[in-house]
């Protein structure tokens, strides 16, 4: 994590709706109060009763950045405290994303209903939401990856991630055996014996097996698909009707004017995805809140910002009469294994489907209702559906 070498992550090859794009978040925040300073930052990681002090400072004579790790005893037993010693130089532009900041750890809470989540900003109490359903469950960081989230260079570039982490820790090389045992269906080692005669690899290192080129990658890729069933997009999770619920009342939404749409479906990759929208007239708002979240984060900006040829959601949405001035929230989520992002839009090959809102007062009660129905979208290859 501390090699500043490389600006990817060891984990770039994974696919996983549990990640994200850049794959390395926490190196960023770890360099963050150097960055902001100039001269020294200093970010303490505590976690199973450890402290890592890690300290960025710059070098007098190479005129560049170095870093260094001091380890202590800490109480924090259970989970894990990150505290980043923001510098004083920089304090007008944390008073400046104070409502941003505060916004973003509310959506946080959107997407995970088994999170608990409390905040304190100069400390008072900004944010202190419970969990609706602490037992709720998405897609773990530790669930197989499946074979069917891969085109045959990307299973290349997996293979060789092992391959490379091996050599880096100084491991007795994997075998192809040890290698597939890995992927979603493959635990079973008749399965595993299956996928080896098919392509000669019984004993074989996955080291050897790769320098035979691509040929040997797509062959066992082709094999590993078809002795194993697809991932169904709900295994990916779904946050729930119940659960959207809840989180648009909190924020001042009607319960009689809810409305919730899920939708399962493939991309043109092939990958499984979910789309879940929720939408509640908000009688005491003067302007809309929307919440966009992707595989279960919150996105920094609005990630949905291209949506077929030229609509971004804002628009589509102000042609739904759901506009910025309207008093409504909106939630839209979408999973998928592997999104691809680019400054336009964080989707690639999404489904033509789509549910169009719309939002419109009753003319006896005042009160807003939501009507959300399908139609057909065309989109490129860089568009996606809400």
């Amino acid at each position: 994590m501390l090699d500043y070498t490389s600006r990817v992550s060891s984990r770039e090859a994974y696919v996983s709706p549990t990640r994200g794009a850049q794959g390395n978040a926490l190196k960023t925040i770890v360099a963050m109060p150097f960055a902001l300073d100039g001269a020294r930052g200093v970010t303490v990681i505590e976690a199973h009763g450890l402290a890592h002090r890690i300290v960025f400072e710059t070098d007098p004579v190479r005129r560049e950045p170095r870093v260094f790790r001091e380890i202590s005893s800490s109480l924090v037993q259970k989970g894990t405290r990150i505290t980043v010693h923001w510098p004083d130089s920089a304090c007008s532009v944390l008073e400046a994303a104070e409502d941003r900041f505060v916004q973003m750890a509310e959506d946080f809470t959107t997407f995970n209903p088994h999170l608990t989540l409390s905040a304190d900003w100069n400390d008072e109490r900004v944010v202190d939401v419970p969990a609706t359903d602490p037992d709720w469950r998405k897609w773990q960081a530790s669930d197989p990856t499946s074979a069917h989230w891969y085109d045959a260079e990307r299973f290349g570039q997996y293979m060789a991630a092992h391959i490379a982490r091996d050599e880096d820790q100084g491991a007795r090389g994997r075998t192809v055996r040890d290698f597939i045992s890995e992927l979603r269906g493959l635990a079973r080692s008749d399965k595993q014996k299956a996928v080896l005669i098919e392509v000669s690899a019984s004993g074989v290192s996955l080291a050897s097996f790769f320098a035979d080129g691509q040929p040997a990658v797509s062959s066992l890729l082709t094999a590993c698909q078809q002795h194993t069933k697809p991932v169904a997009p709900k295994d990916l999770g779904l946050i729930g009707v119940d659960h959207l619920l809840e989180d648009c009342l909190a924020v001042g939404g009607a319960e009689e004017s809810f409305k919730y749409r899920k939708q399962f479906g493939a991309t043109t990759d092939g990958l499984p995805y979910a789309v879940e929208v929720a939408f509640a007239f908000c009688p005491d708002r003067e302007v809309r809140r929307l919440i966009t979240g992707v595989n279960f984060s919150v996105g920094i900006r609005n990630p949905f910002r291209q949506l077929g040829f030229a609509e971004d959601l804002s628009s589509l949405l102000t042609s739904r009469w759901a506009g910025a001035d309207e008093p409504i929230v909106v939630v839209l989520h979408y999973t998928c294994p592997r999104v691809a992002g680019n400054r336009r839009s964080v989707y690639h090959g999404a489904s033509a489907r789509r549910s169009r809102i719309s939002s419109r007062r009753s003319p006896r009660t005042g009160i807003r209702s939501a009507s959300v129905r399908k139609g057909k979208l065309p989109v490129n290859s860089s568009g996606v559906t809400a």
